[in-house]
């Protein structure tokens, strides 16, 4: 029989099946894993009112998952090491980065500067990502954004570079906010989303980002 953790807290545990060596951690608690267990942790019971958003590396970089209740196996993420506990209504928000435009992959790079993430660079048609899988793209999610339910709007710089070069083909910012009616994150495009970019929501808060136009701006 599986432990049941308290509302607010996640606790992971050293091997699968919510055994071995268990560790609690709060709502409020974002942890850089230590070295020790740097990729130990198997599984994860968390609370109901909680939510791990959890990162394979450390600079936030590879798998990214999402996990509510009990996990008897979170090996999926090939390595955990770093997560935040967050509130279980909270929208972690997230980008793929497509190509359309007829460049190599991984030609172009999308940076975003996201608060209570930090900059996350994502490359175009750079594999598959395991959140928001099957709404047809080969490109990979990343997390870019976190927002509480009801949460304020956010503003986030965006950056589109072509690594060939190192030149910049678009610069501006993605508006993020919360819809009361269906308790969705939704990107409000303005004058400052780079006209070379596309956006389609594919998830309550995840989105498919594609260059559709590589002329930089004048």
């Amino acid at each position: 029989m599986a432990p049941h953790a308290e509302p607010l807290t996640a606790v992971f545990f050293t091997e699968t099946n919510f055994s071995g060596t268990a560790n609690a951690y709060k709502v409020g608690d974002e942890v850089r894993v230590p070295l020790e267990l740097n990729d130990q942790y198997q599984s994860v019971d968390v609370g109901p009112n909680a939510k791990v958003i959890a990162w394979q590396n450390y600079d936030e970089s590879g798998i990214y998952k999402e996990w509510e209740g009990q996990q008897p196996d979170i090996n999926s993420i090939e390595g955990l090491s770093r997560f935040k506990v967050v509130p279980s209504n909270t929208r972690a928000i997230s980008f793929a980065f497509r190509d359309a435009t007829g460049g190599k992959p991984r030609q172009y790079s999308l940076k975003v500067d996201a608060a209570d993430v930090g900059a996350v660079k994502l490359f175009s048609n750079d594999g598959a990502g395991s959140e928001g899988e099957g709404v047809g793209s080969s490109a990979e999610y990343r997390l870019v954004g976190l927002m509480p339910e009801g949460g304020p709007p956010v503003t986030t710089a965006v950056y589109v570079r072509n690594e060939a070069d190192g030149a910049y083909v678009a610069l501006g910012s993605v508006f993020f906010q919360w819809d009361d009616e269906d308790g969705q994150v939704h990107i409000v495009q303005n004058d400052n989303w780079p006209k070379q970019l596309s956006q389609e929501q594919t998830g309550p808060s995840a989105f498919l980002v594609t260059l559709v136009d590589a002329t930089p701006s004048s």
